[in-house]
């Protein structure tokens, strides 16, 4: 029996030793993130570099700096008429005005397929240092408009944050909803649609035990939150997070240092989703992204 229980409390204490961190490699661990964090940021498919979000109203929708444009590019460098985005049906096509718009490395000068949902194509159209793409949003249809070279990646000076601390690294217990729980998500336009929570975190803090609903996004866990600083410190319309999913014994490591903005904070051209009700947090978890800019 002596045997059996010192077997079991080695065990016990390797368990515990694998979920463990030094403060050291935890503050680097989390700058590592960070500095990953803004690099993306600043890419070129980041979010700092967003010029535009333009809805289509009607079936021919003209881009340009004409006021006369259907979409009209407020910036001085974009061309008068550059060319027309035509629906039919669910596709959109894209017909050029001028001459160096290119998807890839061909060169567009004809009328060209540039959205078909039900292919999931919607390649980059590109021109100069503009980055253009058709999106859908639940029945909404438009395009989103980028400069890779925008005043806001070159005077950004990146984002103000809570101290590192790992009283906000949790050793949550992942439970699998059985079968999938569908929760409705609203975003920033207004809009409600479906999304499937596979399930909940649980986690214990200053003798509380709180839950969060994750959605499934790859190999990892996506967490839409608010809590006590949302409106604050941090932004109004809460914060994400992604974790790796639950190991064999159903653990996931929630680190809260490394909770962050939604686009929304840097561009008003994003179609943020908001945090459900359930993700609404009564704790005021200082840890992670403060708010950003004015």
């Amino acid at each position: 029996m002596l045997i059996l229980l010192l077997l079991f409390s080695s065990c016990h204490v390797e368990k515990e030793e694998s979920y463990a961190i030094s403060q050291e490699a935890h503050t680097e661990e989390i700058e590592n993130w960070y500095n990953n964090r803004v690099a993306s940021l600043k890419s070129e498919n980041g979010w700092l570099n967003l010029i535009g979000l333009y809805w289509f109203e009607q079936d021919s929708n003209r881009l340009g700096m004409n006021v006369g444009s259907e979409l009209l590019v407020d910036d001085a460098l974009f061309p008068e008429f550059f060319g027309t985005f035509g629906k039919v049906g669910k596709q959109v096509y894209f017909s050029p005005e001028i001459d160096g718009i290119k998807i890839g490395e061909e060169l567009i000068t004809e009328k060209v397929l540039v959205f078909d949902p039900e292919n999931d194509f919607s390649p980059t159209i590109t021109y100069g240092t503009y980055r253009m793409s058709v999106l859908q949003r639940s029945d909404l249809v438009g395009l989103r408009l980028r400069n890779v070279e925008s005043d806001l990646i070159k005077d950004f000076q990146g984002i103000d944050r809570f101290p590192v601390n790992m009283e906000w690294r949790f050793e949550a217990r992942f439970i699998p909803y059985e079968p999938v729980k569908e929760i409705p998500i609203s975003n920033v336009l207004g809009q409600t649609y479906p999304a499937e929570a596979i399930g909940y975190l649980s986690f214990g803090f200053e003798g509380r035990i709180y839950n969060i609903d994750a959605l499934e996004e790859g190999d990892q866990l996506y967490l839409i939150f608010a809590d006590g600083t949302s409106g604050a410190e941090t932004y109004g319309g809460g914060r994400y997070l992604y974790t790796q999913k639950a190991d064999e014994n159903g653990i996931v490591i929630l680190d809260f240092n490394k909770a962050f903005n939604p686009p929304c904070v840097f561009t008003p051209f994003a179609t943020c989703p908001l945090p459900p009700r359930q993700n609404i947090l009564e704790l005021a978890i200082e840890a992670g992204e403060r708010n950003w800019g004015k």
